[in-house]
């Protein structure tokens, strides 16, 4: 490195490690006030803060009296349930399926009278829960 160079970066080394060793000394504990224009800036101090407790007020809750309600006495109402609604089963299922039973049994049983009468039973019973 040629000297020149070496003689200003130790000069600026010296400047920096100065300024930060002198850092604490620009450091206050009042509050910096600067008059940038009207006068040199100064320092303030704040001093203790007084403060000041009123004793707390305690005014008694107003007092709020109430006369009970009146009561009435009557006998309690009486509800009677509506009847259950009655539903007839109508015949026409049970006929008919009485008809479509004979119907099938005869075809089924090549005109035998039992598989008429069986069908005929059978077809009225379906009918009739079909009827429901």
């Amino acid at each position: 490195m040629k000297t020149k160079t070496f003689l200003s970066l130790s000069l600026a080394g010296l400047a920096v490690s100065v300024f930060a060793v002198s850092m604490p000394a620009l450091a206050h504990d009042g509050y910096f006030y600067g008059h940038g224009r009207y006068g040199r800036p100064h320092f303030v101090y704040p001093g203790e803060r007084v403060v000041i407790v009123r004793p707390p007020v305690f005014v008694p809750r107003p007092v709020f009296v109430y006369r009970p309600a009146p009561v009435y006495y009557a006998p309690a109402p009486v509800y009677y349930a509506a009847p259950a609604p009655v539903y007839y089963a109508q015949p026409w299922g049970t006929i008919g399926g009485a008809i479509a039973g004979a119907a099938i049994g005869s075809v089924m049983g090549d005109g035998r009278p039992g598989a008429i009468a069986a069908g005929s039973v059978i077809g009225a019973m379906v009918g009739n829960g079909l009827s429901r």
